[in-house]
């Protein structure tokens, strides 16, 4: 009979399929969950994973097992939302999920005032492209530049976000046109379209030059040198060392949202959350969408 520690190894070398991955989100060497690991399947006697060249995937018994701790998370997260949806303080923690861009530039400010307002509150801001996870309750609040669609989440449109084409300012007298290239994105590819660029690709021979792996290091790079760069306006226009060439993109384009799970719209920690972001991008919204004047060029 397995613990529920067990369980939730076993669920996150699943869901990882590496054991380094499954080791950084559980918060342990991976040499722990190795050692974890292989006391796991000598207790059931039966190998709870294949292995292939690093990859770990559940065999037709481990499938049984992860779904079976997959129930146990769900049936764990839903009692944990269900009594912080019900709890009516306004002590205690709230935890954010955002990205790196929006906690720096918007979320910090308008966080650092709702804790002055309310001083018993805790607030946890978990700053990373990767999302948490709300219906497992790993954040109770999500602020993102996309609509998260479920039927178990409730949510708000803050903003609209709008993009532009930045260059150094000692550039000042070159034309977009003279520029070497725009900054690519290093990520992940299939994001590289939402992030306004070009994805990594080491066998093309034209493109990029220089790569970014963050919207922020994009702009610091495109603050030194001879490269442009598409930037959120709320990035692009606050960054030392850049001007904006040209008004507004028509796209990329996305809309800002902020997100709880349904069962907790009504908590309180919830709600001063909400109403502190919403206030916050209405006075906010040049950040977002450019200064009067931004479909002008500069």
């Amino acid at each position: 009979m397995l613990d529920w520690d067990e369980y939730h190894l076993l669920l996150h070398v699943a869901r990882f399929g590496r054991i380094p991955e499954a080791a950084h989100h559980l918060k342990v060497t991976p040499s722990t969950v190795f050692r974890r690991l292989a006391a796991i399947e000598s207790k059931l006697n039966i190998p709870v994973f294949q292995r292939d060249g690093g990859q770990y995937t559940p065999t037709e018994e481990g499938v049984a097992i992860v779904h079976a701790a997959e129930k146990m998370e769900q049936e764990t997260a839903n009692v944990a939302r269900h009594l912080f949806g019900e709890s009516q303080t306004l002590s205690g923690s709230v935890k954010i999920t955002t990205s790196e861009v929006l906690s720096s530039f918007f979320v910090a400010r308008h966080v650092m005032a709702m804790g002055r307002e309310h001083q018993n509150l805790k607030v946890q801001v978990v700053s990373d492209d990767t999302m948490l996870d709300l219906s497992r309750h790993e954040a109770d609040v999500a602020i993102r530049p996309k609509r998260l669609c479920s039927d178990a989440l409730f949510g708000r449109k803050l903003a609209t976000i709008r993009w532009a084409t930045y260059v150094a300012d000692k550039n000042r007298h070159h034309d977009i046109d003279q520029m070497h290239a725009f900054i690519g994105h290093a990520g992940d590819p299939r994001l590289a379209a939402n992030f306004g660029s070009t994805a990594f690709d080491p066998n093309a021979t034209e493109g990029p030059q220089f790569f970014a792996s963050s919207l922020i290091l994009r702009a610091a790079m495109c603050a030194q040198g001879d490269h442009a760069a598409t930037l959120p306006m709320i990035l692009g226009e606050v960054w030392p060392g850049l001007r904006r060439v040209g008004g507004a993109l028509e796209a990329p384009i996305g809309d800002l949202w902020i997100v709880c799970h349904h069962d907790m719209r009504r908590n309180r920690r919830v709600r001063a959350v909400f109403d502190a972001m919403i206030e916050g991008a209405r006075a906010d919204m040049a950040l977002f969408e450019g200064p009067k004047g931004a479909d002008q060029a500069t």
